[in-house]
């Protein structure tokens, strides 16, 4: 398929929305717009030590197949970096000036 795809993130886009917007801006199917995301990479488990102080242990270690790394502590860089809430008019607009061209 050979539409363009835009991805939309913001500095609270975490996890899962993370490994979405990563995977398909490594693989060249997506234009990710919008802010660099919160960098969370790692699966984590919960501990209580006590009643009030809980520790968070990482589980496991995402490495993207693509480019054998992963976004843990960084997060996803966009390929064009504005507000968050400006990201789906700078999409929307990008996408008409690429459809007139």
């Amino acid at each position: 398929m050979t539409r363009p795809v835009y991805v939309l993130t913001s500095a609270t886009t975490f996890s899962g929305g993370e490994d979405v917007a990563y995977t398909l801006q490594a693989l060249g199917r997506a234009e990710l717009v919008g802010e660099t995301t919160g960098g969370g990479a790692h699966p984590t488990e919960r501990h209580p030590v006590t009643a009030h102080i809980t520790v968070t242990v990482p589980t496991a270690r995402t490495i993207n197949a693509v480019t054998g790394t992963n976004w843990e502590g960084v997060g996803v860089r966009p390929d064009r970096a504005v507000a968050a809430d400006k990201a789906l008019e700078t999409a929307y607009q990008e996408a008409a000036i690429r459809r007139l061209a």
